[in-house]
């Protein structure tokens, strides 16, 4: 019986690497403003509890009291360290949604930024805390088929776009789903 390689035939074209998109060029949408409010609650919760138990150590421990300047200067930089830090990365994060997939970048001493193709997602998750719900923010948990290192954790999104984000995600994956289970 004849072969037919009409229907078989492999191409391996090289791909001209200047005419991909370039996804550095993407604009990306920002953490709502409010969002860097639950971030600073969050420190100063961390602060107040981290100087409560400084404050024991000092009052109960005799060797440690005649350092408290010390240990008071050393608790302030790392309070303006933090918030300094803290801010930077507010400002340095952001998401995009694009026909084909997500991005998100977040990081300011190692930036990163990740991009999951929309038929690795498995599944998503809306998520909003204490603080969160006060300022009417949520945050999208994208949990990717590559396991651990490929989720994404986009935080401080308004509730009503966070919503209607998953809701456009889960269209998408249906309707790649869809297709899959029609060209088997």
């Amino acid at each position: 019986m004849p072969i037919d390689n009409t229907k078989s035939m492999f191409t391996n074209e090289p791909v001209d690497i200047d005419a991909l998109p370039k996804y550095e060029d993407i604009k990306l949408n920002k953490p709502h403003a409010d969002y860097w409010k639950i971030i600073s609650i969050n420190l100063v919760i961390f602060l107040a509890l981290l100087g409560a138990g400084t404050a024991l150590l000092i009052f109960f421990v005799d060797e440690i009291r005649s350092r408290v300047f010390l240990i008071i200067s050393i608790y302030v930089a790392l309070a303006i360290i933090l918030f300094l830090l803290f801010r930077a990365s507010f400002k340095k994060m952001g998401y995009a949604l694009r026909t084909h997939d997500v991005i998100y970048k977040s990081g300011i001493i190692a930036e990163t930024m990740t991009i999951i193709p929309l038929n690795r997602i498995q599944h998503i998750e809306l998520n909003e805390g204490i603080f969160s719900r006060l300022y009417q923010l949520g945050s999208l948990q994208i949990f990717t088929a590559g396991g651990q290192t490929g989720h994404l954790h986009i935080s401080g999104i308004p509730i009503h776009e966070a919503k209607n984000i998953r809701d456009l995600l889960l269209k998408k994956l249906h309707l790649i789903e869809k297709q899959m289970t029609e060209n088997e």
